[in-house]
């Protein structure tokens, strides 16, 4: 089957239908789900801070307030990167809430680019990506509530045991992130560029993470704000170098050109869009020199920012080209509706903004604390830090486990619904008006099927891939239904130019069992008949010099009068047959 969770059909479909996978059909499912989880997430909250009502009336409250004051005397750019990174992190998490992205995210977001990665990749992602089709719903609402939970931690953590364990637990996460999210950041795809992101914003995450776990010391001396300027000046240098690779095609006309191109038709507001359409065009004129700008700018500022030669001015340099490479190169990274984080070009604004020189910050003078009668405005900071920390870590640690065990269960039609987008209502067009000839020898019409659902699909005898798992969808889907299965009709037609006789068709069903299935027909005819045929559909099909033959593989679903009800976009994705006959039955069980 090769790589057959990302198979998109070779449907050509109707102008006035939708049929796209994906969407939005997943939207309130996610948000039901995400609803209750919410409600056992106050719980937790609720019960931890009840548990610890009577400390932090006590003397708990002198250790809030130290904690309180080693919050105060964080150094300017630890906290400015600490509250980013936690910010960043919900931003994320508020972007898998997307109504898109249970069913959209595979393939809109992975699909795409594993298609241009290497082989080796793709028994890595696979399984990952696999897992999410399976289960779109679940996958998303963990993935979620772990960047909420993250996000949540890092902004209250303060510098004590917890805060060093979300900030851990953010280096784990951004790594599984980078790696099958990101697909190592894009570094594979021979298009990576430094404008598109390359080599990842979750690696940006992992370093922002791990200056965080540097000794408080290290902010105060300046190492660490350095060690910030390295980190953005190396990722400058490494788009330089990727800018300059002539594999990725920007010294070409379009090369440039096409990047700006697709950035400002993902959905940008149209007048932050503007600048970006306008490069479009006027880049192609200046390629080369566009493109030797581009890389001997990121070069210089990235050794400057490494070196750590004038660090003022070559931060506001480099937070420029950052800025400019977030807008016009990046898109902003949040919108299109599969966004999942605002891409690189903030989180380096970020790190530049940490390592700037900020004056150190001095530790006020605070009055003792009783141990007896803590002051209130402690004890209520102490009482939020607490239920932020019961938060985080409900939403990090016991809602993924709670709403992993969807895992463990069998594929619902949820997964059919991510895959193809599910069963799309139209018009009630009346059926096309034909006569083909099935596997029996008898003249059939959609006429002829008045009284019964009807399904309508597209096949080809000869097809070794798709056909096969479609009818068995199809065909399973029928029988599950017992005797109110006599109600349905298939109506399969033959598309395959060569192999159009009725032996042909009598063969495939045979073959596959479907002899004894009352209402399968498996219609043929003359290669005018069925292009007239599916021109009626609005569909067509590609023939090629070697290979199988490109088809449609959406499924027309028709009323007991012959008007049309709905069509489904079937992937044909042989992992997901359960999932495709639930959606199915479930469907005509519904029309019955």
């Amino acid at each position: 089957m090769g790589r057959e969770y990302i198979r998109f059909p070779h449907t050509i479909a109707p102008m006035d239908q939708t049929v796209t996978g994906g969407g939005t059909a997943l939207a309130s499912d996610l948000y039901v789900t995400l609803a209750w989880q919410t409600l056992v997430l106050a719980i937790i909250v609720a019960v931890v801070v009840w548990r610890w009502r009577g400390r932090l009336s006590t003397a708990a409250a002198v250790d809030v307030g130290s904690m309180i004051d080693e919050v105060l005397v964080e150094s300017t750019g630890r906290r400015v990167l600490r509250v980013s990174l936690g910010v960043l992190w919900i931003v994320d998490g508020l972007l898998q809430m997307q109504p898109q992205m249970p069913a959209s995210f595979v393939q809109r977001v992975i699909a795409p680019a594993l298609d241009v990665s290497p082989d080796w990749l793709y028994p890595l992602v696979a399984p990952v990506a696999r897992l999410w089709l399976q289960h779109p719903v679940a996958a998303d609402a963990i993935t979620v509530w772990i960047q909420l939970g993250l996000g949540i931690a890092i902004l209250v953590g303060g510098f004590g045991r917890f805060a060093r364990i979300a900030l851990y637990a953010s280096i784990a996460w951004a790594l599984f992130v980078w790696s099958f999210g990101e697909l190592l950041g894009g570094l594979t795809d021979t298009s990576a560029s430094w404008l598109n992101g390359a080599p990842g914003a979750a690696l940006l995450y992992i370093a922002a993470s791990a200056l965080l776990l540097l000794p408080l010391s290290t902010w105060d001396s300046g190492v660490a704000p350095h060690w910030a300027q390295r980190c953005v000046g190396a990722t400058m240098l490494i788009g330089a170098a990727l800018q300059a690779l002539p594999r990725a095609g920007y010294w070409t006309a379009t090369g440039l050109s096409d990047s700006f191109a697709e950035i400002a038709a993902r959905g940008v507001p149209a007048p932050l869009a503007a600048p970006i359409q306008w490069l479009a065009t006027a880049v192609p004129a200046h390629a080369v020199l566009a493109n030797a700008c581009l890389v001997a700018i990121t070069a210089i500022l990235g050794v400057t920012l490494i070196i750590g030669a004038f660090p003022r001015s070559a931060t506001v340099a480099a937070g420029l080209v950052c800025l400019l490479a977030w807008w016009l190169g990046q898109g902003f990274g949040i919108f299109g509706g599969t966004g999942t984080d605002p891409n690189t070009g903030l989180i380096l604004l970020v790190l530049l903004a940490a390592s700037w020189p900020w004056p150190l910050a001095k530790a006020p003078a605070l009055s003792p604390v009783s141990s007896a009668e803590p002051a209130a405005p402690q004890t209520w900071s102490g009482g939020v830090r607490v239920a932020a920390g019961a938060l985080a870590f409900g939403a990090v640690a016991v809602l993924p486990v709670i709403a992993g065990v969807g895992f463990l269960g069998p594929q619902t039609a949820q997964a059919a619904i991510g895959d193809s987008g599910g069963l799309v209502e139209t018009s009630p067009d009346a059926a096309p008006n034909f006569i083909l000839t099935d596997q029996s020898g008898l003249p059939i019409s959609m006429r002829d099927l008045r009284g019964k659902l009807t399904l309508v699909a597209f096949l080809d005898p000869e097809c070794l891939d798709s056909c096969p798992i479609m009818a068995n969808q199809l065909a399973t889907a029928v029988r599950d239904l017992g005797a109110s299965g006599s109600s349905i009709a298939i109506l399969a037609v033959d598309v395959n130019p060569s192999f159009n006789s009725v032996e042909d068709v009598r063969t495939f069903t045979k073959s596959h069992g479907l002899q004894d299935l009352p209402g399968w027909h498996f219609v043929t005819g003359s290669n005018r008949e069925v292009s007239d045929v599916l021109a009626a559909f609005g569909e067509g099909i590609t023939v090629p010099r070697v290979g199988m033959i490109g088809h449609p593989q959406t499924v027309y679903l028709f009323g007991r009068d012959g008007t049309e009800l709905a069509v489904l976009n079937d992937t044909a994705n042989e992992n997901l047959t359960q999932s495709y006959v639930q959606l199915i039955t479930s469907e005509l069980r519904r029309r019955l």
